[in-house]
């Protein structure tokens, strides 16, 4: 099993600890691609080794619990604690391509429904084969509600779908499925919307655009944007991101965005308006790091992040 400080900060990057409500949490975010991590220490390698091994030596039709643990291990990631923090340990892609080669001959994570951990595990596959594009595939648009392993009525298909976006071009098979959903109105469909504009579908960024402009609307210029409306933005913003080339001539939706405050949550105090500094990794990641230089709050540390 992950230790507790995973799970804490799983609630942290999902701002999900606490809430009762599936509809509005914001799921449909890269989990990879959200966080910093570094690179593992010689002992940090051999538990990230081990790990590996474990899954090499489940050869039989049903999963072990050593099997479960070691993915859960890779999926979640190794955490280092330090001095009052703690930071991600990156897991070499040298070893996620062993991984993957290891879950196509097992023809994938297995009969089950894919949770937290498996899409966590898949998303760091370098490109990941058909199977396992083809199960997180299933969980993103499946019919019936997909419940989180972590957080009690909590709906995954968000997260499967921030998790098929980073397969690009390969989710190809699900554009129908993901244009038809495509919203502003929930984490499903903003993560339909992120896998529209990952597979290329021509009409993704324009309508992106327009939802990201309809909503912004709605809030007076000098007014913080509420918590719900906040986490559709920041996820109609990773869509961008998705789109490639295509995103790159969006990306004054994204700046637009960050000149605007945002609501967070600040106990004991309440709700209070902040810059929003989630969005510097998204704008970083369409225009690359000297882009976040016009916004201070994105690299000075003593401004938090919103939660």
């Amino acid at each position: 099993m992950f230790q507790p400080l995973l799970v804490i900060a799983f609630c942290v990057f999902l701002t999900a600890c606490g809430q009762q409500s599936s509809a509005e949490l914001s799921l449909a975010q890269p989990w990879t691609l959200m966080t910093n991590c570094e690179t593992p220490s010689e002992h940090e390698l051999k538990i990230i080794e081990t790990a590996v091994e474990a899954i090499a030596l489940d050869h039989g039709p049903i999963q072990n619990s050593l099997t479960i643990g070691a993915q859960k291990t890779l999926g979640y990631g190794l955490t280092r604690r330090l001095a009052g923090s703690s930071i991600f340990v990156c897991t070499p892609d040298s070893i996620m391509e062993k991984v993957g080669s290891l879950i196509k001959e097992r023809q994938g994570f297995g009969g089950g429904r894919l949770v937290e951990y498996q899409l966590q595990l898949a998303e760091k596959i370098p490109m990941p084969n058909k199977i396992v594009v083809e199960q997180v595939g299933k969980t993103a648009f499946n019919e019936s509600t997909q419940y989180s392993e972590l957080f009690l009525r909590t709906d995954i298909r968000p997260m499967a779908r921030s998790t098929l976006a980073t397969f690009g071009k390969s989710a190809a098979a699900f554009q129908d499925v993901a244009v038809r959903q495509m919203s502003s109105e929930t984490s499903l469909g903003t993560g339909a919307a992120q896998v529209a504009a990952a597979v290329g579908y021509p009409e993704a960024i324009p309508r992106i655009v327009e939802m990201i402009n309809a909503m912004v609307g709605q809030f007076p210029a000098n007014a913080a944007i509420p918590l719900g409306a906040r986490d559709r933005l920041l996820e109609l913003a990773w869509a961008i991101y998705f789109a490639g080339e295509n995103g790159r001539n969006a990306s004054a939706s994204v700046h637009m965005l960050m000149q605007r405050k945002v609501e967070s949550r600040a106990p004991p105090f309440g709700i209070v308006g902040v810059s929003p500094k989630r969005l510097c990794r998204v704008l970083e990641r369409i225009e690359g790091p000297a882009a976040t230089l016009q916004y201070p709050y994105c690299n000075d540390p003593s401004i938090p992040f919103e939660q």
